[in-house]
């Protein structure tokens, strides 16, 4: 989708302390091969909760950079991939109630490591439907901590780091102009983490961690043929989300000076998917990625987050947002940067 007067008004990440990896290897809690392969060197890690209060305070600091009014905003969206804290409860109304009040419309977005983007579309084509003052705020909030999730485990080629991030989205100006998006789904594979067990009734209670490595074992072992398929689909897809968005933005993939995709290891780059739009390190925040890990929903709006406080980028500049996200969802927007805020290096 093109977008016409829609703004990143503000954005903030807030993000726990660094624990180097090499201290989880010497530990035990991290496999020392993996960790080769990966290229992790730390990860973000929240000592407190619950994972819905990172977001309130990535609310609080994106709201005191940004220049509209707690008022002005019509729709909060909460994204996130795992436990915000309790069973049953309402975590977007939470953070509205927190933060700025009101009585915007709010609502929750599962899209899991795709929710920030998902998020994204979804609040501008609401926006476009209100009138000019209108604004949204979208938070996303994430701690993959033990007894329940294992940051360094529960999955292969990613490990996991705690934070949460808010941006306000606007039709009154901001630091960047979105100029598109683009999400697609294909469930065609999505059963590659459902692994081979039933459905259940209730949450699993203490049966130890998420474990989606058994899942996708499970499912590759009566469904090994499909695995060239998989791989392929999950290429073709991320390029047909990119190359939408491009399109729409009126863009080639040569006119895009940073790239902000998923913070995974280097064990699962797509070489194709690089190749295709000519992605290169040096324009990626994969030196930042490495040092903070997947931070579920979060990746690309911390990412952006760290370029504008670092002043990596400058106004001119056109930044593309990538995601993918298990089911499988993909995702891609284009913003461009239209001033070079003075902010606290907060998400760095």
């Amino acid at each position: 989708m093109r977008w016409n007067g829609i703004y990143l008004n503000a954005c903030g990440a807030v993000l726990g302390r660094g624990e180097e990896t090499s201290v989880a290897v010497a530990e035990g809690r991290y496999d020392a091969a993996e960790a080769e392969a990966d290229g992790f060197l730390s990860i973000s890690v929240a000592d407190d909760g619950p994972a819905v209060e990172l977001a309130v305070e990535a609310a609080d600091l994106t709201m005191g950079r940004a220049t509209v009014e707690p008022g002005d905003v019509d729709l909060v969206v909460h994204s996130s991939c795992h436990h915000q804290g309790l069973d049953h409860f309402a975590p977007a109304s939470y953070v509205q109630g927190r933060t700025i009040g009101g009585r915007a419309a709010a609502v929750e977005v599962k899209q899991y490591s795709n929710g920030g983007l998902a998020a994204l579309e979804i609040a501008a084509a609401y926006l476009t439907a209100r009138p000019k003052k209108s604004a949204a705020l979208l938070t996303t909030s994430d701690v993959f901590a033990l007894p329940a999730f294992d940051r360094y485990r529960s999955d292969k080629g990613v490990v996991f780091g705690d934070g949460g991030t808010a941006l306000v989205l606007s039709r009154q100006g901001g630091v960047a102009r979105l100029l598109s998006t683009a999400v697609i789904s294909d469930g065609t594979y999505g059963a590659v983490y459902l692994g081979n067990k039933p459905f259940e009734d209730a949450p699993a209670d203490g049966d130890g961690p998420v474990d989606l490595r058994a899942r996708r074992d499970e499912y590759l072992l009566e469904n090994g043929e499909l695995l060239l398929k998989i791989v392929q689909s999950l290429t073709e897809r991320q390029q047909e989300s990119v190359s939408v968005a491009l399109a729409d933005a009126g863009l080639t993939a040569g006119d895009i000076d940073r790239w902000v995709l998923t913070n995974v290891g280097r064990t699962l780059d797509d070489v194709d998917f690089r190749s295709m739009f000519g992605i290169e390190d040096a324009k990626t925040t994969w030196e930042w990625g490495r040092r903070v890990g997947h931070i579920g929903a979060a990746d690309q709006i911390a990412g952006l987050t760290h370029l504008l406080e670092t002043g990596q980028v400058v106004p001119g500049d056109r930044v593309a947002l990538c995601g993918i996200g298990m089911g499988f969802t993909y995702a891609c927007a284009v913003v461009e940067i239209l001033e070079q805020p003075r902010w606290e290096a907060a998400a760095s």
